[in-house]
């Protein structure tokens, strides 16, 4: 993921204290900002931390016993052993791979165990190039009157999240995908739901213990811990530069249209995308490898000619390769990219 220009030079500057009167303008701005963004009037913490953090978080101050982990992937699996790693009993969801979650599944799921607690689902499982459809799975489990916690690492920024109309109770993301900034920090919204069930909630710990980072943000303080300033200046920067050019029309647009032409791009030269077909992500294309080639010898290819792609992930590792069109990307570098691509899977290179 490359960074935006105006992101690395907004994260140059000078380091002031996280108590200091600059960085507490900063903090509340960017936290209004993001709460717009993400259309919620739920508190959003600015955690020191990949989005994994917020992952643990959610379960450490909201779950007691049980919960259900929609999973479509290698992040749907890492929230399962989170949970399970917090002593959680966990009931899994879990289609083949490349298709989504669906409604129906989910509802009869949760019908059969009616203890859940709450849901966790991945929004868009990046290990398969998926994207979950989030609106109708959360009128399911709204439905039910469970907590939904939503891993929007990589949604977050590229596809429409309206948290407070769809009832989630925890949506997290990372700021190294969509928004074009380094990694480290992790922000995310917490319902007043979530926050009352942490009030209650034993042996959460400290560092992400809701109430604690409530209580500072209320009191004005910003953060009860050091503050990954850069990458919230940058975070700050990415949001206006939205706001700047369009707002989220405009930038969700580019994701759409960044990412067909990737896929029209690479079924010209008989490539294909894993996914069931209508439930392609829009930030990150899984591609079939060409026949013969496994996804590694496309990856490092690709990367000799000058391309950072990705490797296929977990059991998807050999057979797919991805590309993502997150962050700072040109239409001439997809051109490129997709010539050079061309001739790899023509065996030309």
């Amino acid at each position: 993921m490359a960074c935006y220009p105006e992101v690395l030079e907004a994260m140059g500057h000078q380091m002031y204290s996280h108590r200091s009167k600059e960085y507490l303008s900063l903090h509340y701005e960017t936290v209004r900002l993001l709460q717009e963004f993400i259309a919620t009037k739920n508190e959003i913490f600015l955690f020191s931390s990949t989005g994994t953090g917020f992952m643990e978080a959610s379960v450490r101050n909201c779950v007691r016993k049980k919960m259900l982990c929609c999973i479509n992937g290698s992040f749907g699996e890492r929230f399962a052993e989170v949970a399970e790693s917090n002593g959680v009993t966990l009931v899994k969801l879990a289609p083949p791979l490349g298709e989504p979650i669906s409604p129906a599944g989910l509802d009869r799921t949760l019908s059969e165990n009616p203890d859940v607690e709450a849901v966790a689902l991945t929004h868009n499982e990046t290990s398969v190039g998926l994207i979950n459809p989030l609106r109708d799975l959360a009128a399911i489990v709204k439905k039910h009157g469970k907590l939904l916690f939503v891993d929007a690492v990589s949604s977050m920024g590229g596809t429409e999240i309206s948290v407070d109309e769809l009832g989630i109770d925890v949506c997290f993301s990372s700021s190294q995908k969509c928004f074009g900034v380094p990694p480290g920090l992790g922000m995310g919204s917490v319902s007043e739901r979530a926050l009352t069930l942490s009030a209650a909630a034993q042996n959460k710990g400290w560092y992400f213990d809701f109430k604690v980072w409530e209580e500072d943000q209320k009191k004005g303080h910003g953060t009860p811990v050091t503050s990954v300033i850069p990458q919230i200046a940058g975070l700050n920067t990415a949001l206006k530069m939205i706001q700047r050019n369009g707002g989220k029309k405009w930038y969700f647009g580019l994701y759409k249209e960044r990412n067909l032409k990737i896929r029209q791009g690479v079924e010209k030269f008989g490539l294909s995308t894993f996914p069931r077909k209508g439930s392609e992500s829009p930030t990150v294309n899984c591609i079939n490898a060409p026949e013969g080639m496994d996804g590694g010898t496309v990856y490092e290819k690709m990367r000799q000619n000058g391309f950072e792609l990705a490797e296929g992930y977990g059991p998807l590792k050999k057979k797919t390769f991805r590309i993502g069109n997150m962050g700072y990307i040109e239409m001439n570098d997809i051109d490129l990219m997709l010539k050079t691509l061309g001739n790899v899977a023509l065996s030309k290179l």
